[in-house]
C-alpha cells in the first residue's frame, strides 16, 4: 500500500511568528548563560560575604583564646578586651548575625545601636588608643538628625550601604543615596576605663563627592550631654576627619536577633582548642554543670543566608537585562534573515504562480477562438468563403499567440540579464523615428536629440514597447509628444485613463484595461524596464489626469 506524502505548501511568511519562535529559543539559550552568570556572581559575593564574616569570626575566636591565657590584671588583657569589643561590633554590623561572648565572668555583645569605637588622633593605630562610647543614648540627637534629613534611622542607612556592598559599579553609578561619614570633632574621655562621651559629631555627605569635600558637604550635630563631670574635654577631628585615625559609628543590621536565636556554641575542649556544640548538646553540658568550668564560651546565631539578588541587586539586574536584550537582539537578527529568505522564496512562488496563471489565461483566449473557428470550418466545409474567413481568423490568432510567446521569451531573457550587449554610438531621435515606422497611424511631435553609446537592439525594443503602449491606450486623435534632452527621453501621450498605482503596470502580465480581454500580452512595459535596467537606465511612469508619461532616465 502506497503511503501518501502530503507536500507542505508554501505560504507567505509572518515576521511575528518567525520572531517569536526564535525569541523563545534564544531566551532558553541566554537563560542558561544567565544561570551561569548568576552562579559566578553568587560564588563571588558569597566568598566575599562569608570571607569577611569568617575573618571577624576567627579574630573573635583567636582573641578570646588569647584572653583566656592572659592575666586579667595586665594591661595586655585590657587591650585585648578592647580589641574583642571592636571585633564583636564589626562582626554584627557586617554579617547581620548575633554573637555573645562570655569570658572572665563578663558577657559581651553589641548594642542595638552603637558608636563602637574611635581612635585618638595623632597616635599609633592600635587598641591602646581606642575608646568606646560610655552610653549609646548620648547619640540620640544624631539619630534624630539623620531621620529628619533622610527619613531613615541609622539601621536603615546601614542597610542601604550593605545593599550595594558587593557591587562593582555602585559608586560610579551613584547608587549610594545615603552615604555618610561620621567623625567626632569634640569628645570627653575617661583615660582610666577607655570610654568617652560624644561632643560635636561632624557628618560628611559623600553622595555628591567628586574630587574634594567642601563645607557644603558637612553638617554638625551637638550630642554633648548636660553632665560631663569626670571626663576630659578633647578636640579630636580635623577637616573632614581625614587624618591618621578613624571613627566608626554603626548599627546592628538585624536588631531582633538575641540569645534566643543562638544555634551554635563554641567552648574550649580539654586541650583548650575550640569545640562546637549544637543547642541540645549545650543543654546537656549545662545540665551536667560542665559549662560553668569553661574559660570562655561563644554563642552564634544562625547565619542569615541571602540570595545573590539581595547581595548584588545591580549586577543581578544587569545579568537579567543583558540576557533579555541579547535574546531580543539575536532573535531579531535571526528572524530578519529568515524572514527575508522566506519572503524571497514566497515572492518567487507568488510571482511564478501569477505568471503561470496569466500566461495560461492569455494563451487560452486565442486558443479557444482557434478551436471555435476550427469547429466552424468543419461545419461549413462545403462553403469556400466561410472556410477562407475562418482560416484567416485562425491565422490571426496563431500569429497573436506566436507574438505572445515571443514576448514571453523576450521577457524571460530580459529578466535573467543573460544577453550579449553590443554597444555602438547612435542617435536617440533617429532610433525613435525608426521605431515609429511600425506605427504609421501614430501622430507624434519629436524634439531634441542625444548621442548614446549603447546596445541598439535592447534600446529599440524598449522604445518599441513604449510606443506600442501609446498606440494601444492613448487618445486616437491625440499627438504623442516625444522629447529628448541630455538626461532623459520623455514620451507623453493623451489618455482618458488614470492609474492610482502606475508602477504596477511594469509588472509582467499587467494590462492597462480593467479586464484581461484586450490586445497585447501585458509584458511590454516589463520588457522595456528590464532592457533599460540591463543598459543601466531607468524607466519612470507618471499618470496624471489626461496624460500618461514614460520617462527613460539615462543618468
Amino acid at each position: 500500500m502506497k503511503k501518501r506524502v502530503r507536500k507542505k505548501s508554501i505560504t507567505e511568511p509572518k515576521f511575528g511568528r518567525i520572531f517569536l519562535e526564535r525569541f523563545i529559543i534564544m531566551a532558553v539559550v541566554f537563560s542558561l548563560f544567565a544561570v551561569y552568570g548568576f552562579t559566578l556572581l553568587g560564588n563571588y559575593v558569597k566568598d566575599r560575604e562569608h570571607g569577611e564574616a569568617s575573618s571577624y569570626n576567627q579574630k573573635i575566636l583567636d582573641t578570646v583564646m588569647e584572653l583566656s591565657e592572659t592575666d586579667p590584671a595586665s594591661e595586655e588583657y585590657r587591650e585585648l578586651m578592647e580589641e574583642l569589643k571592636m571585633f564583636i561590633a564589626l562582626y554584627e554590623s557586617l554579617d547581620r548575625t548575633y554573637i555573645e561572648v562570655r569570658i572572665g565572668g563578663e558577657t559581651l555583645t553589641a548594642d542595638d545601636y552603637f558608636a563602637f569605637f574611635c581612635e585618638k588622633p595623632d597616635t599609633p593605630k592600635s587598641t591602646a588608643n581606642t575608646y568606646h562610647i560610655e552610653d549609646t543614648a548620648y547619640l540620640a540627637p544624631l539619630y534624630e538628625y539623620l531621620e529628619n534629613t533622610t527619613g531613615k534611622d541609622l539601621k536603615e542607612l546601614g542597610e542601604d550601604y550593605y545593599k550595594y556592598e558587593y557591587e562593582y559599579l555602585h559608586y560610579s553609578l551613584g547608587l549610594m543615596p545615603f552615604d555618610y561619614g561620621y567623625n567626632f570633632n569634640t569628645v570627653y574621655v575617661n583615660n582610666e576605663d577607655r570610654t568617652f562621651i560624644p561632643g560635636v559629631v561632624m557628618i560628611t555627605d559623600y553622595s555628591a563627592y567628586k574630587n574634594e569635600i567642601t563645607e557644603e558637604d558637612l553638617s554638625y550635630v551637638d550630642c554633648t550631654p548636660s553632665d560631663t563631670k569626670g571626663y576630659e574635654y578633647q578636640e579630636w577631628s580635623d577637616y573632614c576627619g581625614f587624618s591618621y585615625w578613624m571613627t566608626m559609628i554603626g548599627a546592628r543590621l538585624d536588631t531582633e536577633l538575641s540569645s534566643e536565636d543562638i544555634c551554635e556554641y563554641c567552648i574550649p575542649d580539654e586541650d583548650g582548642n575550640p569545640y562546637y556544640l549544637f543547642p541540645e548538646e549545650y543543654d546537656d553540658y549545662l545540665a551536667r554543670g560542665e559549662i560553668q568550668d569553661k574559660a570562655w564560651l561563644i554563642g552564634y546565631s544562625e547565619y542569615i543566608d541571602r540570595t545573590v539578588f539581595e547581595l548584588a541587586p545591580i549586577s543581578s539586574s544587569l545579568i537579567i537585562i543583558g540576557a533579555l536584550l541579547a535574546s531580543l537582539l539575536t532573535a531579531l537578527i535571526l528572524a530578519t534573515v529568515r524572514y527575508y529568505d522566506e519572503k524571497a522564496v514566497w515572492k518567487i512562488f507568488e510571482y511564478r504562480t501569477k505568471t503561470t496563471e496569466a500566461m495560461a489565461h492569455d494563451l487560452k483566449t486565442p486558443l479557444a477562438a482557434i478551436m471555435g473557428y476550427a469547429e466552424n470550418m468543419e461545419e461549413y466545409a462545403d462553403d469556400p468563403s466561410k472556410v477562407r474567413e475562418y482560416s484567416k481568423n485562425i491565422n490571426e490568432k496563431v500569429n497573436a499567440m506566436d507574438h505572445m510567446i515571443g514576448d514571453i521569451l523576450s521577457f524571460s531573457r530580459s529578466e535573467t540579464g543573460k544577453i550579449d550587449i553590443v554597444k555602438e554610438e547612435l542617435s536617440v531621435a533617429e532610433l525613435v523615428k525608426e521605431s515609429l515606422e511600425a506605427f504609421p497611424g501614430l501622430k507624434t511631435e519629436i524634439s531634441g536629440d542625444l548621442k548614446l553609446t549603447t546596445d541598439r537592439k535592447l534600446l529599440k525594443q524598449a522604445i518599441d514597447n513604449l510606443l506600442s503602449n501609446c498606440e494601444r491606450y492613448g487618445d486616437k486623435d491625440g499627438v504623442v509628444d516625444i522629447r529628448t534632452d541630455p538626461e532623459n527621453l520623455l514620451i507623453i501621450n493623451k489618455t482618458d485613463k488614470t492609474y492610482d498605482d502606475v508602477n504596477s503596470l511594469k509588472k509582467p502580465f499587467v494590462k492597462g484595461e480593467d479586464s484581461r480581454g484586450g490586445k497585447g500580452s501585458g509584458l511590454g512595459l516589463a520588457i522595456a524596464e528590464n532592457n533599460l535596467n540591463i543598459l543601466g537606465y531607468k524607466l519612470e511612469l507618471v499618470s496624471e489626469e489626461g496624460t500618461f508619461k514614460a520617462i527613460v532616465k539615462f543618468k
